[in-house]
Formats: structure tokens, C-alpha cells, sequence
């Protein structure tokens, strides 16, 4: 199952890129589609357009599961990191600000929020390309309705 090769991915940073390979079918297909309405090329075609929405529905639920994977991942490793550092903190009998902690904890986890933005990006994206196509679809529905 897929789900389970992405949260494998996710477990250490040295194949935290592998994310990007796993999601790459729909990353592609996302950008293919947003080529295609910047192109209007689904404007005057309904049948294309329904079938884009299709497409991008299933993209949507794919990638919107990733994210949440990626979310609760870069929390649960900057949590931990911020808990390791606090601990080493109080252990050495040192004064750390708790500013100072999340900010080295959030420094800690960048490679994770990288990649969380990226697909998060693409989620938004697809999001919107669903709302545009959704509304030409409506519109070309009105102007049928228009000429009978």
C-alpha cells in the first residue's frame, strides 16, 4: 500500500526526498492540469473539463493524506527535538528561553516542513484548479440552459 511507503519514507531524513518520488504521478498531473487551464484549453471543452475534475478529485484525496502524514511528522519530530533539548537544558542546569528552544527545535525540522510545504502547495493547487474547472463547468451548463 502506498500510504505505508510514504510513512516509511517519512521515518528518517535520509529518505525523506523518496516522498517527492512517491507523490510524483499526482504532482505531475496537478501541474499538467493548471497548464491546461492557464491554456484554457478545458474552457470550451465540458467533456475534457468533467474529466479534469475527476482526475483532480482523486489527486486531491491522495495528496491531502500525504499531508497529513507530512504534518503530523514534522509536529511529532519538532515536539520531540524541543522535549531533547529542554531536558539536556535542565540536566546541564542551564537557562534556556523557551524562544530560544522552538527555534532550534524548528531549525531541526526544516528539511520536514520543506517538504510538508511542497505537497501542501500542490493540494492548494489542486484545490483551486477543481474550484475553477467546477465553475466552467457551471457556466457552460448556464449557457446551455441559455440557448434552449
Amino acid at each position: 500500500m502506498r500510504i505505508l511507503e510514504i510513512e516509511k519514507a517519512f521515518q528518517d531524513e535520509k529518505t525523506l526526498e523518496q516522498v517527492l518520488d512517491l507523490i510524483k504521478e499526482d504532482v505531475e498531473l496537478v501541474d499538467y492540469y493548471a497548464n491546461d487551464i492557464l491554456k484554457s484549453k478545458l474552457a470550451n471543452n465540458p467533456e475534457e473539463a468533467k474529466s479534469a475534475v475527476l482526475v483532480l478529485a482523486g489527486v486531491f484525496s491522495n495528496l491531502t493524506t500525504v499531508l497529513s502524514v507530512a504534518m503530523t511528522e514534522k509536529k511529532n519530530r519538532e515536539i520531540r527535538e524541543y522535549n531533547r533539548i529542554r531536558i539536556e537544558a535542565e540536566n546541564a542546569e542551564k537557562k534556556v528561553t523557551s524562544a530560544v528552544m522552538e527555534q532550534q527545535a524548528s531549525v531541526f525540522v526544516a528539511s520536514y516542513r520543506r517538504i510538508r510545504n511542497i505537497i501542501d502547495g500542490y493540494v492548494n493547487g489542486c484545490e483551486k484548479q477543481i474550484s475553477a474547472l467546477q465553475s466552467t463547468l457551471k457556466n457552460e451548463k448556464r449557457t446551455y440552459n441559455a440557448q434552449e
